[in-house]
């Protein structure tokens, strides 16, 4: 759980933040990627070899699956507000937090580095202790 007043904690630390519809259906998730609509599953890869790990990576990716020129009869449109944090510009790391309805709806790290990487580790550490 993060803290309610987490922007004005990080405000600082902003790159870059975005509006992005995303139109919720029983077949999966669809999302206009230009001027086209494309449809996207999860794909869960199965990754047990971190499991003592206190950080837990995970693959899971919503993968691009078809262009589709219709949506679904039963959808819901949602706006989600996407803001993406790095400590300094040159960090591979980003923390990412999803705002969905004015309420935090997900946060994440990214990072192209192993979990097991110092510098990953201290990126991780020093957003934690800002929001602390």
């Amino acid at each position: 759980m993060i803290p309610t007043n987490w922007d004005t904690h990080l405000k600082k630390y902003l790159i870059y933040s975005k509006q992005e519809q995303r139109i919720l259906t029983l077949e999966g998730l669809y999302k206009y990627i230009g001027d086209d609509l494309h449809k996207l599953k999860l794909g869960i890869p199965r990754n047990d070899s971190d499991i003592d790990h206190p950080i837990k990576s995970s693959d899971v990716k919503w993968v691009e699956f078809d262009i589709n020129y219709n949506i679904p009869l039963h959808h819901k449109i949602i706006t989600m507000q996407i803001s993406t944090y790095k400590l300094h510009p040159k960090s591979t790391t980003t923390f990412i937090i999803e705002e969905y309805d004015n309420a935090t709806n997900d946060f994440y790290f990214e990072s192209d580095k192993a979990l097991d990487n110092y510098s990953l580790l201290e990126d991780i550490d020093s957003f934690l202790l800002i929001l602390k």
